[in-house]
């Protein structure tokens, strides 16, 4: 874990905040982002004690992985503490989402053309650090470079010399820096919780792990609570499952589930990609129901669900059969006619 991101979280005022709802996620506009006059006003995960306890309780449990656990059954308290590092993670982005929106709202005065080239909201606010109220960007070529690719550098060089936007005051610029340093907090705490639930998630359901992976698995057993709760769902509803989200402009969409960005259906064409989603949520069915009944204690049906999926797909891919009179590989039967002379 990053010692600054410690000695940040160790310095700031602890308050109570809500558990992760996705149901209740208040969304945030640019208009709105220009009312407050700091990112402390919009977002306030990093100085909450639920975070602060999170991380305590984490320095335990890592200790407890790294002794060689074989399983975490549901009954363990520390299932259930993945569940609420699951759950974090997901209001991490959130968060994030909503400090992007200040973050940009509050430099488009400066520089309102540079959002239109990053959509990763950390990658903006380290480029905003970097150029802060510089016009002439020669003396931060270098620092960008390490960055962005050398056809987008020249693009935002140009940008920036011929931009519509004004010189921040030095209260606006702090505004920013602020932000930006928010942004980077809120990833480097998102890093941390994912680490640790890489190693423990596939403790708790191998062979969803070796299935889906333990991202997408960890999406889904945050917003189910448990994989009891995912094993007496119904396949449409997997599917459906993180659907509901907002991006980053504060904007509510209709977006596909978690299972859309498993490799199994994101390699796919387009038009074969509704077909691959109802058979991976169905086996991710089977495989949450064997998991959560510790039928198969290792990961050898996940392993055998994806070979047996990969070549079901493999099979999709392959060009079509053609079949009729024409095609058949035998001669068609019947009396030949006699030749004439």
């Amino acid at each position: 874990m990053d010692e600054g991101f410690d000695a940040h979280v160790s310095t700031v005022t602890l308050e109570e905040i809500p558990a992760y709802e996705e149901n209740e996620v208040t969304l945030l506009s640019d208009d709105d982002a220009l009312r407050y006059d700091s990112v402390t006003e919009v977002t306030k995960l990093l100085r909450s004690s639920y975070l602060s306890g999170m991380l305590r309780r984490l320095s335990d449990y890592e200790q407890k992985t790294t002794r060689g656990k074989n399983s975490i059954p549901s009954d363990d308290p520390e299932y259930q503490y993945v569940s609420d590092c699951s759950s974090l993670v997901l209001r991490i982005e959130v968060e994030k989402s909503r400090v992007h929106v200040f973050l940009r709202a509050q430099y488009s005065v400066r520089f309102p053309e540079l959002a239109i080239f990053f959509s990763d909201s950390v990658l903006y606010a380290k480029v905003v650090k970097i150029i802060q109220n510089n016009t002439d960007l020669s003396s931060a070529v270098e620092q960008l470079d390490e960055l962005i690719p050398s056809q987008l550098l020249v693009v935002v060089v140009a940008c920036a010399s011929t931009t519509s936007g004004r010189d921040l005051s030095q209260e606006e610029l702090n505004r920013v820096l602020e932000a930006c340093e928010e942004l980077e907090n809120l990833e480097m705490a998102k890093q941390t919780f994912l680490e640790y639930i890489q190693c423990s998630m596939p403790l708790i359901c191998p062979n969803l792990c070796a299935f889906l992976g333990t991202g997408i698995t960890s999406q889904l057993f945050a917003i189910s609570g448990s994989v009891a709760k995912l094993s007496i769902m119904d396949p449409a509803d997997i599917a459906r499952l993180g659907s509901r989200r907002s991006n980053d402009s504060g904007i509510a969409i209709k977006t596909t589930g978690f299972l859309s960005n498993c490799d199994l259906v994101a390699n796919l064409p387009p038009q074969l990609r509704p077909k691959a989603l109802r058979l991976v949520s169905s086996v991710t069915l089977t495989l949450a129901r064997i998991d959560s009944n510790r039928r198969a204690p290792t990961n050898c049906e996940g392993i055998r669900e994806r070979r047996l999926a990969c070549n079901r797909m493999r099979a999709w891919l392959d060009p079509p059969v053609l079949r009729g009179a024409g095609h058949n590989m035998y001669e068609r039967r019947g009396r030949k006619r006699r030749r004439v002379n």
